[in-house]
Order: C-alpha cells, then sequence, then structure tokens
C-alpha cells in the first residue's frame, strides 16, 4: 500500500466546469495515499462535486482575523447586500472612540441616538464584518444580543456575502 502524499497548493478554476475538471484531474493520479489541500474555502464546491464528501476528513482553521479600529470608516467602505438599515451598540474596551450607537443605513455608518437593534462587542462585529460569520450563529452563540425581533435577520440579509470571503495567501 503507498504512503506517497499529493499536497495541492493551489487550484483555481475561472469557471465551475474548470474547476471540477482540475479536481477531476487531481483526484485520478495514481499512486497516492493521501491528497491534501489546506488552503480551501469553506464554501469550495469540492464538497458537493464529490461522491462521498465525508472521505475529506474536513478541518477548518483560522486564515483571517478582522479588528475594526475605525468603525465608521470600516463600515462605510463596505459593500452590503441590498437596501436596508441597523443600529449597533458596540463595546470595545481596546477603541473606546468606536463605543456607542451606530446606524448602518444606505451603505454608511454614523454615530445615531436611535434605539439599538443590537448590542455586541466589536470583535462580534469583526466576525461579522467580512460575511463568513453570520449574525445568527453570533446570536446562537451568545455573542450578541438582539435587542429588536428582526434585527438579526435584517443584519444577515445586509451582511451576507458569496462566495464567502477566503484569502488563500499565508502572510
Amino acid at each position: 500500500m503507498s504512503t506517497a502524499r499529493l499536497e495541492v497548493l493551489e487550484a483555481v478554476g475561472a469557471t465551475p466546469q474548470a474547476t471540477a475538471e482540475i479536481w477531476r484531474f487531481l483526484l485520478d493520479i495514481d499512486w497516492y495515499a493521501t491528497l491534501e489541500a489546506s488552503l480551501l474555502p469553506i464554501d469550495h464546491p469540492l464538497f458537493v462535486l464529490l461522491a462521498n464528501p465525508r472521505r475529506l476528513r474536513f478541518r477548518m482553521g483560522d486564515g483571517l482575523w478582522v479588528r475594526l479600529v475605525d468603525l465608521g470608516a470600516a463600515l462605510s467602505g463596505r459593500a452590503y447586500n441590498g437596501e436596508g438599515s441597523i443600529v449597533f451598540e458596540v463595546r470595545d474596551a481596546v477603541c473606546p472612540w468606536n463605543e456607542g450607537r451606530w446606524k448602518l443605513d444606505g451603505g454608511g455608518a454614523s454615530r445615531t441616538d436611535a434605539v439599538a437593534d443590537i448590542a455586541l462587542d466589536v470583535d462580534a462585529l469583526g466576525s461579522a464584518y467580512l460575511g463568513a460569520v453570520s449574525f445568527a450563529q453570533l446570536r446562537d452563540g451568545l455573542r450578541i444580543e438582539e435587542l429588536q425581533d428582526g434585527a438579526v435577520q435584517r443584519a444577515d440579509a445586509l451582511f451576507g456575502w458569496r462566495p464567502l470571503p477566503w484569502c488563500p495567501e499565508i502572510f
């Protein structure tokens, strides 16, 4: 029995068909026991291309962390999925200038005295900022507090992003 390993550093297709063909080629190579691809995004099509995805032995690790230092600029500089508004009550023990209520409306963020929809620490907002972690996941993990009914659903609709964020480079 072979103990050879095939390590895939990058295999990127320009179209779904090209991606499927690249992986078909890689999986058809003979004489290796293990194929390792450690930098795939969590929504990679390989998970549904395979007849038996359990054989992947998928493990997830940290790839990119975000620390929002200038909350107004960060929220205003991001693209959103549709229109809508949400008010965050933000706590930040490291950057006190971020603390307070922030209204996100029409793609821009500004301070407000409006009633907050969601209360959270800035690190939880950083988790949702790139779009891979949902506000529903943060709520269910007791990382945020939904102050107004439906606020988590609204925030998820605004922050949702496809494809999920992915940083294939190690720096």
